[in-house]
């Protein structure tokens, strides 16, 4: 099995690669490792859904693979949603593709410059129907809304909240679920919830637990991946 795994920053891997052996590198960022006899790629993105897809779509030509795992990192939109913890998104779309009116926000559904069920689209909403059937990927289930732009409260961006009522909101979640979907390659994200949105603009550094918590859980998916296969 391919494996390709996927993150923005090296500071979220970098516990992680510490435990590998470099097999190969393959360009700028992205390498081949050794992890338990068992070959996989690591691609550190940079970030932003522009930077990460022109990334993600190289590595995607360059190899075929069976599944990319991607690990993010995310702010919580609900009361429900506690902080620290690593959640499985499942559908996500894009809350800042559109036009500012006098009113509201437009995405470029609402004007009719895209059909909203034109696929990968499902009424506008991303879904991830290549999820892996073999094993159970034990974290809570969730919607996403990503923005480059993150804001500091729901008011800037309510019109598109209220399309889906998503639970969490991130920059590149919608972009590499985007495409993996037109590339038709099964994938995992994997986010950890740093905090509520309107701490977001303080919570921008990566800390230790997150490191410790996407860690442990790229350990956990692997390991049920490679004992299935």
């Amino acid at each position: 099995m391919e494996i390709l795994i996927i993150a923005g920053a090296f500071s979220a891997m970098q516990n992680f690669i510490s435990q590998l052996v470099l097999v190969e590198n393959l360009g700028k960022n992205y390498a081949r490792f050794k992890y338990q006899d068992k070959d996989l790629d690591i691609l550190i993105s940079g970030t932003g859904g522009s930077v990460t897809s022109y990334y993600l779509c190289k590595a995607l030509n360059l190899k075929k693979y069976d599944v990319v795992i991607h690990l993010g990192r995310c702010f919580s939109l609900k009361d429900q949603l506690e902080s620290g913890i690593v959640i499985n998104l499942i559908d996500d779309y894009f809350g800042d593709l559109g036009f500012e009116t006098e009113d509201a926000f437009s995405s470029v559904f609402d004007l009719g410059i895209r059909n909203k069920n034109e696929y990968p689209f499902t009424n506008e909403i991303l879904e991830n129907n290549l999820l892996l059937p073999e094993f159970h990927i034990e974290y809570r289930k969730v919607s996403g809304i990503s923005c480059n732009s993150i804001p500091n409260n729901l008011f800037s961006i309510s019109s598109m909240y209220q399309k889906n009522q998503p639970d969490v909101i991130s920059r590149d979640g919608a972009s590499v679920l985007y495409v993996c979907l037109e590339e038709k390659v099964k994938l995992i994200q994997l986010f950890y919830v740093v905090d509520r949105l309107e701490n977001a603009s303080k919570k921008y550094k990566i800390e230790e637990e997150e490191v410790s918590k996407l860690t442990e859980a790229l350990q956990i998916t692997l390991g049920e991946m490679l004992i299935v296969n």
